[in-house]
């Protein structure tokens, strides 16, 4: 039986259920309306109310909700989709954005002294919408920012998690080929990075989370992301792999960070380290804590060992993950106040960098459950390949 035989659709009922939750939020901030918005690269907003995602790559395609407090929401899409977003929609509702967007705010307006309208996705919305919104609200009309969907979205539905338990088999599969790979092959980071890719396609992934990372030898150990290069692969590096892939529009993200052949004692060293702080901080993980609390206890173990834990912008250990490989929240950092709940999934996450020498990852997508976290993504731990 392959994945495509235990495929999890989301039903109706949950997608009506989302709306629901987000109408209860609303009144709960006297909103009368909420927009939210999404594009091709950070699509799960309006995926998650709407079912529908926009195209990447190619023109700069949209999408947006409208949600009234009261009435049908409406789904905004660019205006030579709209047939199809209509078929992948349940809203019954679907207007071209560019041409109904300002049509509906302005209509929606009629017969109110006032109205406060919300906007989720704030912090990607696109100028050239953020003015027509603005340019829409009569004078008396207010506009503020909203995480609603942002925190309702974080909070997966055991279906949901059925699905990122998928895309994290399938990246699990791709850093085994790689594996596979080298055990008996010369090849560069770019080549093992093409057949791990291609595995996950046949094994039935739908499309990658995100640009693939190998980084070998002193590329490991020089940036904190990097696309794969021509490098051969050899004996005695460092190999640093973030992988991941998309199911049924959920996304899985892990890396491992390995030694290929031996390696002297300070990377080995430095390959340990990471495992043990990611591991300590995972012991650590409840839901209950602060982001910050969160962050504290790997890097009690990095602190201990000497070495400064290269972060991804604006957080610390983990971030956030679910359609979108990476999410708005919880923050996990050392100035977040986000309360970790259950079934909120996160990708957890510790780097280590000695530039020009080798690099490590360690991370895995997890959902936090009332014990602690639960690991979706589970290739084997051990930092060393092919020692003999």
């Amino acid at each position: 039986m392959g994945f495509e035989d235990v495929l999890q659709e989301i039903p109706v009922t949950e997608y009506k259920e989302r709306l629901q939750k987000a109408r209860v939020k609303m009144e709960a901030e006297g909103l009368d309306g909420l927009l939210v918005y999404s594009d091709s690269y950070r699509m799960s907003n309006v995926r998650w109310l709407a079912n529908y995602r926009a195209f990447d790559g190619v023109f700069p395609y949209p999408a947006m909700v409208f949600i009234p407090l009261d009435g049908e929401p409406t789904l905004f899409a660019e205006g030579s989709l709209v047939s199809y977003a209509a078929d992948e929609t349940w809203f019954s509702d679907v207007r071209g954005i560019r041409q109904e967007l300002g049509n509906v705010l302005k209509d929606f307006q009629k017969g109110r002294n006032s109205a406060k309208i919300g906007l989720s996705g704030s912090k990607y919305c696109a100028l050239e919408f953020y003015e027509t919104i603005r340019d829409s609200l009569n004078p008396t009309s207010v506009l503020q920012k909203t995480n609603i969907i942002e925190y309702l979205k974080s909070i997966k539905s055991e279906t949901e998690i059925r699905n990122m338990k998928v895309a994290g088999r399938l990246a699990d599969m791709g850093i085994e080929k790689i594996h596979e790979l080298l055990a008996t092959e010369r090849l560069t980071e770019r080549e093992v990075t093409r057949q791990a890719m291609a595995h996950m396609f046949a094994s039935g992934a739908d499309t990658v989370s995100f640009d693939m990372m190998v980084q070998s030898g002193p590329n490991s150990g020089d940036f904190f992301l990097a696309r794969p290069r021509d490098r051969e692969i050899v004996k005695g590096d460092t190999i640093l792999i973030d992988i991941g892939c998309r199911y049924n529009g959920y996304s899985s993200d892990m890396a491992r960070g390995v030694a290929y052949g031996k390696v002297d004692a300070e990377k080995q060293r430095l390959l340990d380290t990471c495992l043990e702080a990611w591991r300590a901080g995972m012991s650590a993980l409840r839901p209950g804590m602060t982001g910050a609390e969160a962050d504290v206890a790997a890097n009690e173990v990095l602190k201990r060992e000497g070495y400064p834990h290269m972060a991804g912008e604006g957080r610390g250990c983990a971030h956030s993950t679910g359609m979108d490989p990476e999410e708005e929240i919880p923050v996990v950092g050392p100035d977040s106040q986000d309360i970790l709940v259950e079934n909120q999934t996160i990708a957890f996450e510790i780097t280590l960098l000695i530039p020009g020498y080798a690099g490590t990852r360690v991370e895995d997508t997890v959902v936090i459950r009332k014990d602690g976290p639960e690991s979706l993504t589970n290739h084997p731990y051990v930092c060393n390949w092919y020692q003999d």
